[in-house]
């Protein structure tokens, strides 16, 4: 049982803009037969991804305004509509970093917001890109996409420079701190013993391409090793992860 649990920490991830249909069929097949909480696609799979995961119980993820979040507003919200008319179950979107470095508060707040009310209650994790963003503007992008009723913030897309650091996850959660808004930890996450040190910064999910081998090095661990994560699998913190509906 505490693998299953542990396999719900991740959404799998399968968004490279060369991926074909081998790849999709084969991150689809993992996400299922390991359990995981999501399988995340581009857009362009949505249907395959469907047929695959069909009674798994793995929830079907895309992306908006990916890789950068420039787009307009409207344009992210059509896209949400879009996405979630073909079947998606969850959505990740890149915030529009300009706005916030800009103190653009109506317009980054707009941006998120239409998303999330053309998602329709699916969850919606808010990527921050943190590399490109001082300690201070982290923080305000935090507090403005749990105001704004997304369900995660993310660290980043993995397609810049820099990934996920313990630094910015402690960071990020003490900003959501108080809200139902949780963080996700993406880019950079390579071994087992950095997945608890993310776990105990404050990270709740993991947007991986290596979650088979994080399982399979869960199973490995000794008793006594997997009591670590004891906190962060039991029923309780997966039903917290399952029911947010305010943040991001």
């Amino acid at each position: 049982m505490t693998v299953e649990r542990f396999s719900q920490l991740f959404d799998h991830s399968i968004v490279r803009p060369n991926a074909v249909r081998a790849d999709v069929i084969e991150a689809a097949e993992t996400a299922a037969r390991l359990g995981t909480a999501s399988l995340t696609v581009q857009p362009h799979y949505l249907s395959l991804g469907l047929d695959i995961l069909r009674g798994s119980g793995v929830l079907l993820g895309t992306v908006v305004g990916f890789p950068h979040g420039n787009e307009t507003p409207a344009m992210k919200a059509f896209q949400a509509q879009a996405v979630i008319d073909a079947g998606a179950e969850e959505i990740d979107m890149v915030m529009n970093i300009p706005a916030l470095k800009n103190g653009e508060e109506d317009l980054f707040m707009h941006d998120i917001e239409g998303v999330v009310a053309s998602a329709r209650g699916a969850k919606v994790k808010v990527i921050l890109e943190n590399v490109y963003l001082t300690e201070d503007e982290k923080v305000r992008a935090c507090c403005w996409i749990a105001r704004a009723g997304a369900a995660f913030v993310k660290t980043s897309t993995a397609y810049a420079e820099g990934g996920a650091t313990l630094a910015d996850v402690r960071l990020m959660a003490g900003a959501v701190q108080g809200t139902t808004c949780q963080v996700k930890a993406a880019g950079g996450v390579r071994s087992i013993e950095q997945v608890l040190a993310f776990l105990q910064a404050g990270a709740r999910r993991f947007g991986s391409t290596r979650t088979a081998a994080f399982v399979e090095a869960y199973r490995g661990l000794s008793p006594a090793a997997q009591a670590a994560f004891a906190p962060y699998l039991s029923p309780a913190s997966i039903q917290l992860s399952e029911t947010n509906d305010i943040t991001g």
